[in-house]
């Protein structure tokens, strides 16, 4: 029974190159988004094993020299990701004054629209109220009631 080795190999050889390209795609990706590159971050953005970036000496070089280079080591990175958070923060904040803002200024028209209706609707609708037994009667002047006796 003969072996096809010749695929065998070639089947590992695209699989390593797609690997590689990979990680290297991990490193590019890192380093512009300012993360802190080292084995085991690279390894977990590639999907690869920590073992076979050690064993890769064109990647193991690349890693050693962008982790000297990493704005962790200078101190940078808890900075900027701080001040990356507190912009974040400020604008969701201001999304959400924005959106209370426009629904107070809705309720407010609402509430002028309900006033204007009741303005207009109370001189029309002008009741009089009827004298209940123990209500005070309105004084009749004396002058008038005391020409009904004579």
């Amino acid at each position: 029974m003969a072996r096809n080795l010749a695929g065998l190999k070639l089947s590992a050889r695209s699989r390593s190159d797609e690997t590689l390209s990979r990680a290297t795609l991990a490193i590019r990706q890192m380093k512009s988004e300012e993360v802190e590159i080292n084995f085991r971050s690279v390894a977990a953005q590639a999907g690869v094993s920590t073992a076979w970036l050690y064993r890769s000496k064109p990647l193991r070089e690349k890693i050693m020299k962008a982790r000297t280079t990493s704005p962790s080591v200078a101190g940078e990175a808890p900075q900027y990701r701080q001040r990356l958070s507190h912009e974040r923060i400020v604008a969701t904040l201001r999304l959400r004054i924005k959106t209370l803002e426009d629904g107070n200024r809705e309720l407010k028209e609402q509430l002028e629209a309900a006033y204007g209706r009741l303005a207009v609707a109370a001189p029309k609708a002008k009741t009089t109220r009827r004298l209940h037994g123990n209500d005070v009667r309105p004084r009749i002047n004396k002058k008038n009631a005391l020409d009904d006796y004579r």
